[in-house]
């Protein structure tokens, strides 16, 4: 299954996207913010990566734009995944080459089904 990594700074968010996707048989890590989550990321290299907007340290855009720049972790597929629901932040967040732009609170489910369907069109 597939390697996922999330960054976000809401522990429940954490939790329950840890325990839906292990359920699901994929290996998750997490971080709460930007810097340990661009660390994390170089290190463990996700197959996918949930990535929040509104984090301390340092914003999702700025996280995404790092790891687009990186030759290690720029093949990274990115979505993310915030209650920023304005299409000037959607417009700025596929700009950066995300794959995917979710909206908070999103339903688990429905998250799991597109991560699955992504990673299986990429095979």
């Amino acid at each position: 299954m597939a390697k996922i990594l999330i960054i976000d700074d809401d522990e429940t968010i954490h939790l329950i996207c840890r325990a839906y996707f292990t359920k699901a048989g994929h290996t998750v890590e997490t971080a709460f913010d930007g810097p340990e989550g661009l660390e994390k990321a170089a290190a463990f290299n996700p197959d996918i990566l949930l990535l929040d907007i509104n984090m301390p340290k340092m914003s999702g855009f700025d996280v995404a734009k790092q790891l687009k720049e990186t030759e290690k972790t720029k093949h990274i597929p990115i979505f993310m995944m915030t209650s920023l629901k304005q299409a000037s932040n959607i417009q700025r967040g596929y700009g950066l080459g995300i794959e995917e732009y979710i909206t908070k609170p999103a339903n688990v489910e429905h998250l799991k089904l597109r991560i699955e369907k992504f990673l299986e069109k990429k095979k």
